[in-house]
């Protein structure tokens, strides 16, 4: 199967070196929970996070919220093994049948629980889980390994291609509000394709719904054909 990797996603338990910050205890203790057992987010914890390195990048996992939702909700969701590569180096790999809370309260109580447990299971199915893995691990199998951004000099077209071909491709996109990718996690991913689809910058919500209709358009909706004309 193809991969979607959600890079240096916005999304962590709240730091160490914060927990004591009045906004933390604060809302860890109208949660009834531990400061370190909370889900990092700018809106709650915007004075708590000023001398956080990065911190630009920190704080927004509704950023995530919102991409997994679109690729889960999308005819492309069966053709992809789905991950998320969050800012502090974890992987978490999300079953592509998985039903994603709507709700981001429910969300972030779902992640917190997956920090805690390293897995969330319905049943003997497993939904979600933490992997012991590195983020080269989710690219050393694959034929192509693409990254969505602003330095690329292919676009569109590119993805028509690679989606038409015969590749098995991993797609990268950027998880995080503002800046750009640390060069650490490029190098992780070995020879990489950077590809732009506009000249000015875009949400990362904005760039998953668009590579997802590409690839809808080119490897979901094709196969469907083939498998029709194999039939008739």
């Amino acid at each position: 199967m193809d991969r979607i990797i959600f890079l240096e996603s916005s999304l962590e338990l709240v730091p160490p070196q914060i927990a004591r910050h009045p906004a933390i205890v604060k809302d860890a203790r109208r949660r009834k929970k531990k400061p370190t057992s909370i889900v990092l987010d700018d809106s709650k914890h915007h004075s708590a996070m000023r001398d956080l390195d990065e911190k630009e990048k920190r704080g927004r996992p509704d950023i995530i919220h919102q991409c997994l939702l679109s690729v889960l909700d999308s005819r492309a969701s069966r053709f992809l093994e789905i991950y998320v590569h969050t800012i502090d180096d974890r992987i978490i790999w999300i079953n592509n049948e998985t039903r994603l809370p709507r709700n981001y309260n429910r969300f972030i109580g779902l992640m917190e629980d997956l920090f805690e447990k390293e897995e969330i299971k319905a049943g003997e199915k497993v939904l979600l889980k933490i992997l012991d893995l590195e983020l080269e691990d989710l690219v050393e199998d694959v034929d192509l390994v693409i990254v969505l951004s602003e330095r690329g000099e292919k676009g569109e077209e590119f993805l028509r291609e690679a989606f038409g071909g015969e590749s098995r491709v991993a797609i990268c996109i950027g998880a995080f509000p503002h800046g750009d990718f640390d060069e650490d996690t490029i190098e992780s991913l070995g020879e990489v394709e950077f590809v732009s689809i506009a000249d000015e910058p875009l949400t990362s919500l904005y760039i998953t719904n668009r590579v997802i209709c590409i690839y809808e358009d080119e490897r979901v909706l094709s196969d469907r054909d083939r498998q029709g004309d194999s039939k008739s």
